[in-house]
């Protein structure tokens, strides 16, 4: 079972670049809360950043954007499919090998 499978009652809100803007952003709310739990900014470049606060963190939240993402992508084509970035944290590059795809080396 993939991770975010478990998970029920989630609600994303697609942001999409505003003017002088290239970040395409989801914000990941839980249930009925309208607080962002998570969210995943990123550009035709990769994503520039993925936050999942530490109490809901390895729960398949960033596994849920990730997929979200590529969803969105699929079906629409002015919106870049989510890959991951060089510039990760030691955390970032176990959650980008977890869900698979590309992997570039790491700068940092």
């Amino acid at each position: 079972m993939p991770a975010d499978e478990h998970l029920s009652g989630l609600q994303f809100n697609y942001v999409a670049p505003s003017m002088g803007s290239s970040f395409h952003e989801l914000q990941l709310h839980l249930g009925g809360d309208l607080a962002d739990v998570a969210h995943m900014a990123w550009t035709s470049k990769g994503i520039q950043n993925i936050e999942v606060p530490p109490e809901h963190q390895r729960q398949g939240i960033g596994t849920a954007l990730w997929n979200e993402g590529h969803r969105l992508a699929a079906e629409h084509a002015r919106v870049p499919r989510p890959k991951h970035s060089a510039d990760r944290t030691t955390a970032g590059d176990a959650w980008a090998r977890s869900v698979g795809g590309r992997v570039p080396r790491r700068k940092t």
